[in-house]
């Protein structure tokens, strides 16, 4: 049975907002499915670099420029928000916390989130600014409170952070194809195309 690509996935990435409408058409398209991996790029960086890693000022601006001239290629909704970047701890937790029980329920939370964020540009770091998401999809009370807290949800966000580690992530979004990594959603493409390939020889 065909692997599924990795998507590791970063809610305060602008391009995750445009990769996660663009990578399951593809993967469905080569009978792959799509295993959703929120990260905490900060934690990645440290890792990576020794400390946190500071974009200069004038690459945040061209990055948030370019994500919305990218998203409006595609049909993409896009809408800078107000507070950029954000740590989305609470929201990385109850992904999590909710994949245990019910995994398409925790992509739905995800695809959600950040159409909030970047497609409407509405802050998502507190329980309270999740928590209409949270109940829309029938997410208890219980977990939006308790997710930040939950150890599992805490070990497998790390755990998921030191998996795209080893496969050499150093920016978001970040995929996995068979051990072939692919580092954007400018790259979904080249998935396409990479995949299209491997099944042609």
């Amino acid at each position: 049975m065909a692997q599924p690509i990795e998507f590791y996935v970063e809610f305060s990435s602008p391009f995750a907002q445009i990769a996660a409408h663009l990578i399951e058409p593809v993967a469905a398209k080569h009978g792959r499915a799509v295993r959703w991996r929120p990260i905490w790029l900060a934690f990645v960086f440290k890792a990576r670099y020794g400390a946190g890693f500071a974009q200069a000022p004038v690459k945040v601006d061209y990055i948030l420029r370019d994500a919305q001239r990218f998203a409006a290629l595609y049909g993409v909704p896009f809408k800078k928000p107000e507070v950029f970047p954000i740590d989305a701890r609470i929201a990385r937790r109850l992904f999590y916390r909710i994949e245990r029980s019910d995994p398409a329920k925790a992509v739905a939370f995800v695809k959600a989130v950040l159409q909030a964020y970047w497609g409407e540009g509405r802050e998502m770091r507190s329980v309270e600014q999740l928590a209409p998401i949270a109940r829309a999809l029938g997410i208890s009370e219980t977990d939006m409170l308790t997710a930040e807290s939950d150890e599992a949800a805490k070990a497998a966000e790390r755990r998921s952070c030191e998996d795209a580690i080893a496969a050499g992530c150093f920016g978001a979004p970040f995929f996995v194809v068979d051990g072939e990594p692919f580092w954007g959603a400018d790259r979904i493409d080249h998935i396409d195309r990479w995949l299209a390939g491997r099944q042609a020889a």
